[in-house]
């Protein structure tokens, strides 16, 4: 989850950037959009209708100006070989970069990735744009293409499709893939293309010939439609999406060439799990409101009810909008769910028992919990899931003062009905914990658990077999004999209505001491926090919702901006980002602690933090999915 959105972000960027360069040409009438050319093997799009409306609108946002100011732009200057590395990585290998084709654009740009059925190379990526009809300015283009390319190495060939040449260039393989690149140019009724697959570079020059498709395209795919239909695609947005989400990452992973280490294919375990039924991902993206710097509306399509495990997202639209009053006024984000666990939680059974490889793991665990003598002996269905209210908060901050790679703090609180019961049950399953420490603050007992070095730790191999182990980030016996925790300090306790589970012991007492205080939470008369809560009813509506967050986004980031300038960025993850790299990566990723992109020539965060403004989100459930919008507020 966590790679796949970085890909996301280094494709907008890209995107963002070359329309920003786009100069203003008469556009092509008639032109076929992206979405008339694309087969409809498309796993993924980002559709830009208008490069140049894109520019101007973006040119009006507080980002476009951090970009522009000159105390960043040697950071771009002095990282662009390293970032355009990155690029490639997230799949960007059409042997482009946004300075070949900026002066040449006049229209709509598309990035597509399609998924193909041979073995040999089962995935293609594509560009479309529009360009001027002009043969002279058009060659000028492709010469320019033709030199960059030349001058890396790679063999020229022409061909041709109905009166229309294609060039193709080959360079030779990277390290450590086995096929040469293979890429394909051509220009046809004021399209530019560029594809590293033949054949579907031919199916495009067809369309644009006349000639009827040979396969279905995307725009008569029928989840296509739906998706955009749920979305109500207003056509005001300067950019759109389309995303398969486990066709985009099987795509991903072709690319980068990276199987599953363990046993267990994690992608072919959430196809088995019913996670395919999550369809589709669509939305469209406008820029440079009066009011907003990013308005965001999207829906998530799906086949419901959710199958076998993918129905653990079962989010009812009852997420509280209560501020609980241990929030305080100098948290940086708050977020509020409603999970139905009651139910949901039963659903993870089969995703638990594939990964384990073994049918029936996860009721041993449940048992195990209930009747193992040396164990908590926890009747789950008794003991836990009856007092959840299935209201959850999860709030972040930060220490004040220099960042370290400790400054970044979590808590995630669980409304409960019975908060006796639910302190007894904490209270047996600490006393289970090795590393677990009883410590008293003004009354409250907080259990703090910091594990020891040198200390055997067991993960999730222990209770699920070898191979569960492995594939969730526990290093195999021959690299290490000791598996690493999930997180190595945290704390849990019961105050008040809350079950609370945080990173750190302190963040816990600071709730419980602006608790004591009485009243509301001070965070609900902070003005960015009333301005964000404004703007996300303006804009998506007052209807009850399954989630809702804030970001004051000027807190949010300083800690990983600073840490990124000082090259310690990997060292240090939310609690959440690093729960999801226990259950996502190897050992050997998760240990990977140098950092590509060096941001030593950035300034100060304090120097562009008045660029930041704050954010907000809402979810809702509908009968066919999850509609969805996020926005980042005006100056």
């Amino acid at each position: 989850m966590i790679r796949f959105s970085h890909r996301a972000v280094c494709t907008f960027s890209a995107v963002l950037l070359l329309s920003s360069l786009v100069t203003l040409s008469p556009a092509i009438g008639q032109q076929k959009t992206a979405y008339d050319l694309l087969p409809e093997t498309t796993q993924a799009v980002l559709w830009v209708p208008d490069g140049e409306k894109l520019a101007v609108q973006w040119d009006r946002t507080q980002l476009a100006k951090l970009a522009a100011d000159p105390a960043v732009a040697p950071f771009f200057e002095g990282q662009r070989q390293e970032i355009e590395k990155r690029f490639v990585d997230a799949g960007w290998r059409l042997n482009l970069k946004p300075e070949d084709l900026a002066d040449f654009l006049n229209g709509q740009i598309a990035v597509a990735w399609m998924e193909l059925p041979e073995v040999r190379k089962p995935f293609a990526m594509t560009l479309i744009a529009d360009v001027s009809d002009n043969a002279a300015t058009n060659q000028t283009m492709l010469q320019h293409i033709d030199q960059e390319l030349l001058a890396r190495g790679a063999e020229r060939s022409e061909l041709e499709h109905g009166g229309t040449a294609i060039a193709k260039y080959t360079l030779p393989a990277r390290a450590g893939e086995f096929l040469a690149q293979d890429t394909f140019y051509a220009i046809a009724a004021g399209h530019f293309l560029s594809t590293d697959d033949e054949a579907l570079i031919r199916e495009m020059l067809s369309i644009i010939q006349g000639s009827p498709a040979a396969s279905p395209r995307l725009a008569a795919n029928p989840v296509f439609l739906s998706g955009r239909e749920k979305l109500q695609v207003s056509g005001d947005g300067q950019l759109e999406y389309f995303v398969r989400p486990l066709g985009f990452a099987r795509v991903i992973r072709s690319i980068g060439g990276k199987q599953s280490k363990s046993s267990s294919d994690m992608l072919a375990v959430l196809h088995n799990q019913g996670f395919e039924s999550i369809l589709c991902v669509c939305g469209e993206i406008q820029l440079g409101l009066d009011t907003l710097d990013i308005k965001h509306r999207g829906y998530v399509l799906a086949e419901k009810p959710l199958p076998l495990a993918a129905g653990i997202f079962d989010f009812p639209n009852k997420a509280s909008r209560e501020i609980p009053n241990f929030i305080s006024n100098k948290i940086s984000s708050v977020l509020a769910t409603n999970w139905n666990a009651q139910v949901a939680f039963w659903k993870s059974s089969g995703l638990v028992d594939e990964l384990a490889g073994t049918e029936g793991v996860f009721d041993e665990v449940i048992e195990g919990f209930k009747r193992d003598p040396n164990g908590p002996r926890i009747d789950i269905v008794k003991d836990v899931l009856p007092f959840f209210t299935n209201d959850i908060y999860s709030i972040s901050d930060s220490r004040e003062g220099p960042a370290s790679v400790d400054s970044q703090r979590n808590l995630i609180a669980l409304k409960v009905t019975d908060s006796a019961a639910m302190a007894k049950v904490v209270n047996r399953v600490m006393r289970n914990e090795p590393d677990a420490e009883m410590v008293a603050f003004q009354g409250q007992e907080i259990w703090k658990v910091v594990h020891r070095e040198n200390e055997m730790l067991g993960g999730l191999g222990d209770d699920f077999g070898d191979d569960f182990g492995d594939d969730f980030g526990a290093a195999p016996a021959a690299q290490s004999n000791q598996p690493q925790p999930w997180l190595s300090d945290w704390a849990i306790t019961v105050y008040g209505e809350y079950l609370m589970f945080a990173s750190h012991a302190e963040v816990i007492e600071e709730a419980i001491l602006q608790a004591k205080q009485g009243g509301t939470s001070p965070l609900v008369q902070e003005n960015d926090f009333q301005r964000v809560v404004k703007a996300v009813h303006d804009a998506y509506g007052d209807q009850d919702a399954s989630a809702w967050r804030i970001v004051r986004t000027d807190r949010a980031y300083r800690i990983q901006y600073e840490l990124f300038r000082e090259g310690k960025l990997k060292q240090s993850q939310s609690m959440l980002a690093s729960l999801l790299d226990r259950l996502l990566q190897d050992n050997s990723e998760i240990k990977v602690k140098e950092q590509a992109v060096q941001g030593s020539t950035l300034p100060p965060f304090e120097a562009i933090s008045h660029f930041l403004q704050p954010s907000g989100m809402m979810v809702r459930t509908t009968d066919h999915g999850w509609e969805f919008g996020s926005l980042l507020l005006a100056k």
